[in-house]
C-alpha cells in the first residue's frame, strides 16, 4: 500500500513539474538544511531540503516542493532550482519527479506481486 501512495505522489510532482518547467526560473540555489518530518515508521524520518535564493533582489527561503525523500542535501551545497514566478516559494528540483523513489516503489511493488503469486502456485 505504501508502495502504490509513492507512486501516486511521484507521479503528481512530476505532472506539476512539467506544468511549472515551461514559464519557470532556473536559479542557483543554496542548501540551508534539511526539514526532517516522520515517515510513520518509529524513528524514522523524511528529509527534504531547504534552500535559499534570490529573485529580482528578493531573497526566498523555503523547501524542495517535489523533494524525493533520498539523502539529505549538505548544508551549504548549491542546487539548481526551478522556481515559477507566479508561486516563488514553491522552487522544484528539476531533476526530481519520476526519481528513485518511484523506482524504488515499482520494484517494491512488482516484487511483492510476484511473492504473493508465487504464494498462491504453491498452495
Amino acid at each position: 500500500m505504501a508502495s502504490l501512495v509513492t507512486m501516486a505522489r511521484e507521479l503528481r510532482q512530476n505532472v506539476m513539474l512539467r506544468q511549472v518547467r515551461p514559464t519557470a526560473l532556473e536559479l542557483s540555489a543554496e542548501v540551508i538544511g534539511n526539514r526532517a518530518t516522520r515517515s510513520g515508521k518509529p524513528g524514522a524520518y523524511f528529509l527534504t531540503p531547504v534552500v535559499r535564493y534570490h529573485i529580482d533582489g528578493k531573497r526566498y527561503e523555503a523547501e524542495i516542493a517535489n523533494a524525493s525523500f533520498g539523502r539529505p542535501a549538505e548544508t551549504g551545497s548549491s542546487m539548481t532550482v526551478l522556481v515559477s514566478p507566479g508561486h516563488p516559494y514553491s522552487p522544484m528540483d528539476p531533476y526530481g519527479g519520476l526519481g528513485a523513489t518511484l523506482r524504488g516503489a515499482i520494484v517494491t511493488a512488482v516484487l511483492s506481486a510476484l511473492l504473493l503469486g508465487w504464494q498462491i502456485a504453491l498452495q
